[in-house]
């Protein structure tokens, strides 16, 4: 399992939130669950994070 420090951490959060243009605290905590449960593989991550989006996008519409 892959360790990260706290810097290393909000730099992969920061990283995924600007490429995706996610504001909020709410999707810092999204992103750092499924990094750790991802072990922070930014592919797996990215395609996680994509999916609940998109997800959380249709459930509000309906």
């Amino acid at each position: 399992m892959v360790e990260l420090d706290k810097e290393q951490e909000k730099a992969f959060v920061d990283e995924l939130m600007e490429a995706n243009e996610l504001k909020g605290a709410s999707k810092k905590r999204l992103i750092k669950f499924l990094g750790n449960k991802y072990d922070w593989d930014k592919h797996k991550v990215q395609f996680r994070l994509t999916r609940a989006l998109l997800a959380e996008r249709y459930a509000a519409s309906h």
